[in-house]
């Protein structure tokens, strides 16, 4: 893939990590980052440790990504191996505390799977994002992700597009994004 494109779906992203493309590795840890670091946070880890906890992960994905039979399957996989890693950081820490303050490594904490379900849903929500075309990404991203929060009219003169369209664009885009979203194993809310 040519130098700046980006890739639409997981498995091309995965094909060309497996030919040895930098960039498209760069990319699929650029893209997971969020998800893997999600782990130990829902953990308690602390961030010294939830980094080594990301790059043992890394390194794990690096050295599985041949073996690994759909791409779609890529994100379960990401956060297995992270509990597991998060889980072996739980239980070697409990040889430095007492039983009574160190948690099990086998039980999670209460709070992990909500937080695992939302990371997912924004994952899942990025990628969806990432698949839309360019009027609506910009669209989007200008209505509900840009720190400032622009006018119609702003928003109107950097699109170039008559203020009067924003509205129903924008329920167009919405549309393709939730239709996107489920597509990719979202689920409704």
């Amino acid at each position: 893939m040519a130098p700046g494109q980006t890739y639409k779906d997981d498995g091309s992203l995965v094909r060309a990590c497996r030919r040895g493309d930098s960039a498209a590795w760069e990319t699929l840890i650029r893209r997971y980052q969020r998800l893997i670091y999600s782990v130990p946070v829902a953990y308690r880890i602390p961030a010294e440790h939830a980094d080594e906890v990301f790059q043992r992960v890394a390194v794990k994905l690096f050295e599985k990504l041949d073996q690994l039979k759909r791409a779609e399957s890529l994100p379960a996989w990401l956060m297995t191996t992270t509990r597991r890693e998060c889980q072996a950081f739980v239980a070697s820490q409990r040889r430095w505390v007492t039983e009574e303050q160190a948690p099990d490594p086998a039980e999670e904490p209460p709070d992990v799977a909500r937080a695992l379900d939302a990371v997912r849903s924004e994952h899942v929500l990025a990628l969806a994002l990432e698949r839309l075309d360019e009027t609506c990404r910009r669209l989007l991203g200008a209505l509900y992700l840009e720190d400032s929060s622009p006018s119609y009219q702003q928003i109107s003169e950097r699109l170039g597009r008559p203020v009067g369209s924003l509205g129903p664009t924008r329920t167009r885009c919405l549309n393709k994004l939730r239709k996107l979203f489920l597509e990719l194993g979202g689920e409704k809310p």
